[in-house]
């Protein structure tokens, strides 16, 4: 063998050899490249579509949580509202405002009970039936007529203790009768049967035919002041009479008390009382 052959031999297998190692290498970078690449795809797209489907699941729950979210903010607002309406109430100085406030105010009821506390009171125009009553409270304090409607007491006590020495008057009356009484307030008066109106709103007792008969007249105002002449009734064989200064009804207050047998001449001037019992007199 030469040396030209030599050298083609020699070069056919470095040619030889390096193809071998283009594919060994070769070789090697496809299954490596093969190999890598399911792994790197299906690996991180399994993570990925598992850790999706958690953040999925993840994001699930955040969304049932968003709307309790949204109402802790709605939740949030409302009490913005009413620090609105808060605002807005003060704001109710302004015209509009006042406009709408203003009917609602005076229609509230606040007042009727008011004046229905007041009428719990008897009214002066109705006549006051039996009870007990606390002047000032139940009744006016101030002068009353008292009419029987067949037997009547009348008693009027300064408390309630039931004392003897509370009780400033006491008083029956008999028949178709009348008297005036005067209730201070702070007193305690007693009715029991009959009834009374305030001397105001009272009927007159002024009779049409000018004969007075049992009863309390109030000189000046019932009967003109002047001298007369009472008669025993028919019906009874000895009468009475009063003349008092007033109509507390008080002992200390009576100026005449006396009997009538047959006749028996009075004196009355205006601003008295005179009382007559199972007698009666004539004006003309």
């Amino acid at each position: 063998m030469n040396k030209k052959q030599l050298s083609w031999a020699v070069a056919g297998a470095v040619v030889l050899l390096v193809a071998l190692i283009i594919a060994i290498i070769s070789n090697k970078e496809t299954p490596e490249t093969t190999t890598e690449e399911p792994v790197l795809t299906e690996t991180p797209t399994q993570g990925k579509a598992t850790e999706q489907s958690d953040e999925l699941k993840l994001t699930e729950v955040p969304t049932k949580e968003q709307p309790n979210m949204n109402e802790i903010k709605k939740d949030g607002k409302e009490p913005e509202e009413p620090t609105k309406e808060q605002s807005t109430k003060p704001v109710t100085g302004s015209s509009n405002t006042v406009q709408n406030t203003a009917p609602t105010q005076p229609s509230t009821p606040a007042s009727k009970p008011t004046e229905q506390k007041k009428q719990a009171k008897p009214a002066t125009t109705n006549s006051i039936k039996d009870g007990r009553y606390e002047v000032g409270t139940d009744v006016e304090p101030g002068e009353y007529l008292v009419f029987s409607n067949g037997v009547t007491l009348l008693e009027n006590t300064t408390d309630q203790s039931g004392n003897p020495d509370s009780i400033v008057f006491n008083v029956a009356l008999d028949g178709r009768s009348h008297t005036y009484v005067t209730l201070r307030e702070g007193e305690y008066f007693t009715l029991k049967g009959g009834e009374m109106y305030p001397v105001a709103s009272a009927p007159s007792i002024k009779p049409s035919n000018g004969i007075y008969k049992d009863g309390q007249y109030k000189v000046g105002t019932d009967i003109p002041a002047g001298s007369y002449t009472l008669l025993v009734d028919d019906q009874s064989d000895i009468g009475f009479y009063e003349i008092s200064k007033n109509s507390r009804q008080d002992m200390m207050d009576l100026l005449v008390s006396d009997v009538v047998e047959g006749e028996t001449s009075i004196n009355i001037t205006n601003g008295q009382y005179l009382t007559i019992r199972n007698a009666y007199l004539e004006v003309q």
